[in-house]
């Protein structure tokens, strides 16, 4: 009877310090995720690239997921987070919408919107401003993980290595 509790008691210590020492896929995929604040970087850009100036007539901050919707159709249930400026007068093209989706099927519809909206900047820059459209040909959409962006501005070459800096 010694030898059988003795035996289940070391079991049991075995099997205890599997447990303890396992962690879980879970916690380990957490610690290596990256958390970017995109408000941030946002504030970032306009900081070190005077982008929200008055010589694009101030740009609009959206605020909210509706907005997002409005002007990119991109659902509110597809992400964690955005940040985003656009023009507010239709003489300038500027746009900066940095978003972080939900998961990889998020983020196939998100750069499929962003691309609609890049292409129908496009054709209105042909139609109107011609002086526009070479900035908006330069103009892609990038991603990153599960981070989606696209800077349409006279900067965006500068403007894009910092996100990619900040989401490494």
């Amino acid at each position: 009877m010694k030898r059988i509790l003795a035996l289940s008691l070391a079991v049991l210590m075995i099997a205890a310090v599997f447990v303890a020492c396992g962690g879980s896929k879970d916690d380990k995929k957490s610690d290596s995720a990256k958390s970017v604040d995109l408000t941030s970087v946002l504030n970032d850009i306009n900081s070190q690239y005077d982008i929200n100036d008055s010589s694009v007539d101030g740009l609009k901050k959206l605020e909210t997921t509706d907005e997002l919707d409005r002007y990119y159709m991109i659902s509110a249930d597809d992400i964690k987070q955005f940040a985003a400026e656009r023009s507010s007068s239709s003489k300038d093209f500027t746009e900066v919408v940095l978003v972080e989706a939900n998961d990889a099927d998020a983020v196939n519809k998100i750069v499929t919107q962003l691309n609609s909206r890049l292409d129908a900047q496009r054709s209105t820059a042909r139609s109107y401003t011609p002086e526009a459209v070479s900035i908006l040909e330069a103009s892609e959409v990038k991603t990153n993980g599960n981070f989606v962006y696209l800077v349409i501005n006279e900067k965006q070459s500068d403007i894009n290595s910092l996100i990619e800096n900040a989401l490494k």
